[in-house]
């Protein structure tokens, strides 16, 4: 095993706090807490390891008094951001019904905190959501509440409620153009299903759309593989996925069809890997047997990007023109180049100036 797992007692906490039952691991001893709160922080799972703080035995080792105000403190303020995207979503979701007269679905953000063990722990982001709404329709329709939503290559930004709000075209891409092209098409064969599946909120705020279980793991899959080729993912989406394999049967062999079909089998073998042997995930929740030499790697990546590469010291993405972004992101991607030729070879180093033209296109073809 990895020395990073075994001498890591941040990540010991981590898996201690998503099992119920487990038994608090001797190297909590060592937990500098205030470490433990940036580690969270870069991670943004504070929400998940005050759920394990909780539940520490009455004679273990615990937070100081004043440590303990600065996790509670984060802890409500986790809670009433959580409410209002809750609210968020079902005011967003309500509104385009009737406006429209379509359907939406939230995906990740809020229908993933439903899957915790409380609703109230995962820390919110932006509310992506997924229409039956044409492209140029949802355009002129999210434009009719912000003018200035930025027409993106998958999606459309509205900033007009507190939450930020990215509209889908298209759940997620690939980096790869053929290997997109076989997503969009499964994608569009999926679709109808992913609207009439509704989950109801926690303390009387209403319900909302969500997807479909197996459709959200391929899903969720393309989320992570796109976003660690871009900028860097941390463990926020990895719990959120471990939780949705943890609530559903066993793979019948339908996903991982799909997974080999869109060339994610390795990604998935890689992500497996964290799953099982950080975070604890039975064998038999796992989509196929993990990779180890690549799934150390993705660990290395978890730990020093942190939260969508936000607190990454190696690379820095942000403010950077769209061209200097393009190089930093083939340039940290070299060294992926081995494992994943198609992704960071064939396809993104391409793609990007395909992205850039339909873009364009989509911003000057809408009135």
């Amino acid at each position: 095993m990895d020395n990073i797992i075994s001498n890591n007692p941040y990540l010991d906490f981590l898996r201690y706090s998503l099992h119920e039952d487990a038994k608090l691991p001797e190297s909590a001893s060592r937990i500098d807490w205030d470490k433990l709160l940036d580690f969270g922080t870069r991670q943004s799972i504070r929400g998940v390891l005050l759920y394990g703080i909780k539940k520490l035995p009455a004679d273990g080792p615990h937070p100081t008094f004043p440590q303990l105000k600065r996790w509670l403190k984060t802890s409500i303020a986790i809670k009433t951001t959580n409410i209002q995207v809750y609210r968020d979503a079902v005011t967003l979701s309500q509104c385009f019904h009737k406006e429209t007269g379509g359907e939406c679905v939230v995906m990740k953000g809020q229908a993933n905190a439903l899957r915790y063990p409380d609703p109230y722990i995962r820390e919110p982001g932006d509310i992506d959501l997924w229409t039956t709404a044409t492209t140029k329709q949802l355009i002129r329709w999210a434009h009719s509440h912000d003018p200035k939503g930025s027409v993106e290559y998958h999606h459309v930004d509205l900033n007009a409620l507190a939450t930020p709000v990215e509209l889908h075209y298209v759940p997620s891409f690939m980096g790869n153009l053929f290997y997109e092209w076989r997503m969009r098409q499964w994608f569009k064969k999926e679709k109808p299903r992913q609207f009439g599946n509704k989950a109801v909120l926690p303390d009387g705020l209403g319900e909302i759309g969500i997807l479909e279980p197996s459709f959200d793991c391929i899903f969720q899959l393309s989320h992570m593989m796109h976003h660690f080729f871009f900028e860097g993912i941390g463990f926020r989406q990895v719990i959120d996925f471990y939780y949705l394999l943890s609530a559903m049967p066993k793979d019948d062999g339908s996903i991982m069809r799909t997974v080999r079909r869109l060339n994610m089998r390795k990604f998935t073998a890689t992500v497996m890997y964290v799953l099982r042997e950080v975070l604890g995930l039975p064998e038999d929740k796992l989509l196929c047997e993990p990779n180890e030499k690549i799934g150390t790697l993705f660990l290395h990546e978890l730990l020093s990007a942190g939260n969508f590469g936000f607190h990454d010291s190696r690379y820095n993405f942000r403010g950077l023109s769209r061209w200097n972004q393009y190089k930093l992101e083939t340039r940290r991607n070299l060294h992926f180049a081995k494992e994943f030729p198609a992704e960071v070879v064939f396809g993104r180093p391409i793609a990007r100036f395909w992205h850039a033209a339909y873009k364009f296109w989509l911003s000057s073809s809408v009135d």
